[in-house]
């Protein structure tokens, strides 16, 4: 059987994809996100129940398509505020041995020099357990944020993104050999220069000129996801992109795109099967019917609507405050914002057997309680069923698991559903506590696939088979 991977989908914020849960006496994101010591317990959480990876999303500003204005964002904590998912890292690696790190980080806003450098260096603190999920910026107060007056337009950033990511595989797989350190004291040599190359790159958005300067990391390319499956979405994913992470309320809707994926990373000469997709999908699991029922009952009492709204006008450009009728069909020429995520868009505006008709009043019910993607209410046994369907129908390899409460939702994970994953024979099994880490990638490939596979673009940039164009 296809072995399930789960990923916990967090953020460094209070609520996430459930704005508003913060009012659950339970809940302890709203006084504990930013202490180091909820992250380090929740890493050590996440590592007893053999979870795949911690998955952080990140943004770089504020949503403020909701009535024009940033009050309800701020009001709801709608996303907001924000810290740093990369500066935890170091502390859940310290705690855990198996657990790796998604952590979004943009194309948009730093040059890739820098980027390099960084997750060279958390490849090496975490013995391989760093992925990078990347994104393209589009809003208009994250680019304001840093001095910009407009989002760069939607296909150019893929375009950019393309000539980001060749940059960065020079750096980390074109700039050292295997043997350049050394090390020898009696020749006062640390590292051979003839083995140390500098990479010349001048593109149509970026130049540069210098050897990497950190040494080849475990993985030299972190394990890399990317969101999104609009046209030019969907061809950077297929190029770069090991994991898609997809959202989606209904499987019948999701199916055909993850079936375009595999055949365009196919045409790429590429293994569709390699190409592994993650749904975005928040249980609320209870030993009973009856507690899972009242577990939502609860989140629906704590929701805040205004929150969910102001996530999805901002995701999709639509502002609902403007709508007099409650009950009008929403269609993607409702957006009035240039700039959007436009597979998120498609999620919200297609009918389905789930969702026959998209309306504000659908809307304000869907986006407050696990945002993206469908929510899961029931027994392990249940939800375990629907996380069944989803891979059948949908063909998806794995879930990002959004949370209600906070570590609420991934205790009931740990502790009723992954146990009941594995007794299907769903779910890796954990390895005796002797055992060799894993890195990141060896946790979706196998045990020795620690690089790039052989059919990926990046490998086209390994020091032995590169050549610097004109």
């Amino acid at each position: 059987k296809k072995q399930i991977l789960l990923n916990a989908f967090d953020m460094f914020t209070p609520g996430h994809l459930s704005p508003g849960q913060w009012k659950n006496p339970s809940d302890r994101s709203i006084t504990k996100f930013e202490s180091l010591d909820y992250w380090i317990n929740l890493a050590k959480l996440l590592e007893k129940g053999g979870i795949n990876a911690l998955f952080l999303a990140d943004t770089y500003g504020g949503y403020d398509t909701y009535e024009g204005s940033l009050d309800e964002c701020v009001r709801r904590g709608a996303q907001w505020p924000v810290g740093d998912p990369i500066i935890p890292i170091s502390a859940m690696a310290a705690v855990t041995k198996n657990l790796a790190f998604g952590i979004t980080a943009s194309t948009s806003f730093e040059p890739a020099f820098l980027l390099a450098k960084r997750f060279s260096t958390l490849d090496h603190l975490t013995k391989g357990r760093i992925g990078w999920n990347i994104v393209t910026s589009w809003k208009k107060s994250a680019f304001k944020a840093i001095g910009l007056d407009n989002p760069i337009e939607h296909d150019q950033r893929y375009e950019q993104a393309d000539e980001y990511l060749r940059v960065l595989y020079k750096l980390w797989n074109a700039s050292w050999t295997p043997s350049a350190i050394q090390l020898s004291p009696s020749s006062d040599i640390y590292s051979d220069p003839s083995q140390v190359r500098q990479i010349n790159h001048s593109g149509k958005y970026f130049q540069l000129s210098t050897p990497h300067i950190v040494p080849p990391s475990p993985q030299r390319t972190p394990f890399l996801f990317q969101a999104g499956t609009s046209s030019a979405g969907s061809e950077f994913a297929t190029t770069h992109a090991e994991a898609v992470f997809v959202s989606s309320h209904s499987p019948s809707v999701l199916a055909p795109k993850v079936q375009k994926l595999r055949e365009l990373a196919r045409q790429k000469g590429r293994d569709p099967a390699s190409l592994k997709v993650f749904a975005t999908f928040t249980p609320i699991v209870g030993r009973t019917e009856e507690e899972a029922q009242a577990k939502y009952e609860e989140a629906r009492k704590n929701a805040s609507v205004i929150g969910g709204l102001v996530l999805f006008a901002g995701w999709t450009g639509i502002d609902i405050s403007q709508f007099e009728d409650l009950d009008q069909e929403i269609s993607a020429s409702d957006s009035k914002e240039k700039n959007k995520i436009l597979s998120i868009l498609d999620n919200f505006t297609t009918p389905s057997e789930e969702v026959p008709k998209w309306t504000p009043h659908v809307v304000a019910e869907r986006a407050a309680i696990g945002g993206l993607g469908p929510v899961a209410v029931g027994t392990a046994e249940q939800v375990a069923d629907e996380m069944e369907r989803w891979v059948r129908e949908a063909d998806v390899d794995g879930f990002n698991v959004a949370h209600v409460t906070t570590p609420g939702t991934f205790e009931e994970v740990v502790d009723l559903l992954v146990p009941e994953l594995k007794r299907r024979g769903l779910y890796p099994e954990q390895e005796s506590e002797g055992a060799e880490a894993w890195t990141a990638r060896e946790k979706v490939y196998g045990r020795g696939q620690k690089q790039l596979r052989a059919d990926h673009v990046g490998r086209k940039y390994d020091w032995d088979v590169y050549v610097e164009e004109e």
